[in-house]
């Protein structure tokens, strides 16, 4: 009995596996070609680096979805896009149109190829599009994006909800950064006019750093503006662009680490040169580990517009503050 049982069980068996189908090697999923994004709107952010005046290279992806990969080439024909930008900054700022993200000089870039060929069988299953950008002279303060659709496809279809990106371009140097913003702890003291620290003049801030060329970056200058949304919310935070040219300083690295201190806008600036003072330094934190504090030193004075000129009257300041600084750089 129990022989007959188990032949019994073995023709059933035999049923259920004839049924069975090779998930492994057949697909249950349709091919959709789409434009990698990684944030709300489409966006797509990649970091380029200055490099003295030349262009440097960035990348998106062009994809192929399905659960193995496309088994024919396909070919995906991009053209600019005309809708996202805009539904980018309406819906982010209303009518704020100062705050507009703003599109890329066409002079300032260059898309290798508008017709992305997905080879057959691409293990992979996307394809990277190279973006040659000159990043020098690109304000540290805007937005600045490629707005980039799927025109057409040679077969296949198109994934409408990832048709189109907004190609970000941010820009880094070796002291800073726009991906993430890149912040300095500044301990300090005011001097007098003869550079000898004044009673009770200790001094302390949050700088926020941006690049602006290979070796250069922007801070306020001392203290900077107070504001009362300082710090509460990421985007209040942002220095407004009077309080830019008001306080805005130019730290600029040259071959021997020694730093130029130059006014960004209205303010005036003098560095004071000492020994040890108006450097950049990168120091080992302990004998330990391998970590790597980055310094600012720093000791300059400053004064800030009080009244522009006009055609009648010279312009007016406010009287000089004179402050030695060391500035420590917190995302490291």
């Amino acid at each position: 009995m129990k022989k007959y049982i188990f032949i019994i069980c073995l023709f059933f068996a035999g049923l259920v596996a004839c049924n069975e189908e090779n998930f492994s090697s057949k697909e249950y999923y349709r091919y959709v070609l789409y434009l990698l994004s990684k944030e709300d709107y489409n966006v797509f952010s990649d970091v380029y680096l200055f490099d003295d005046g030349n262009r440097s290279t960035g990348y998106f992806s062009v994809g192929c979805g399905g659960s193995l990969a496309n088994p024919e080439e396909v070919t995906v024909y991009l053209e600019p896009d005309t809708v996202l930008l805009n539904v980018y900054n309406r819906s982010n700022y209303d009518i704020d149109t100062s705050r507009y993200a703003l599109l890329m000089p066409g002079d300032r870039y260059s898309i290798e190829t508008m017709q992305v060929v997905i080879p057959a069988e691409n293990a992979d299953q996307y394809v990277k599009v190279a973006v040659h950008v000159l990043p020098d002279g690109l304000s540290p303060d805007s937005t600045y994006f490629i707005p980039l659709a799927i025109k057409s496809v040679s077969k296949y279809e198109v994934n409408p909800d990832k048709f189109n990106i907004l190609f970000r371009i941010m820009v880094e140097n070796q002291y800073a950064g726009m991906l993430k913003d890149t912040y300095y702890s500044m301990k300090g003291n005011t001097l007098d006019d003869n550079g000898e620290i004044l009673a009770g003049s200790g001094i302390a801030a949050t700088k926020l750093a941006r690049p602006l060329s290979k070796n250069a970056v922007r801070i306020f200058a001392g203290t900077g503006p107070v504001r009362a949304d300082f710090g509460i919310d990421p985007v209040l935070s942002r220095p407004t662009r009077e309080e830019l040219d008001k306080y805005g300083i130019v730290l600029t690295v040259r071959d021997n680490n020694r730093v130029n201190i130059t006014p960004y806008g209205t303010i005036q600036v003098e560095q004071v040169d000492g020994e040890g003072l108006n450097i950049y330094s990168e120091e080992r934190d302990n004998m330990v580990d391998d970590k790597v504090s980055k310094y600012f030193y720093l000791r300059y004075r400053y004064r800030t517009l009080n009244k522009p000129a006009t055609e009648s009257e010279a312009a007016v300041y406010n009287d000089w503050l004179y402050v030695r600084e060391t500035i420590r750089r917190l995302d490291e």
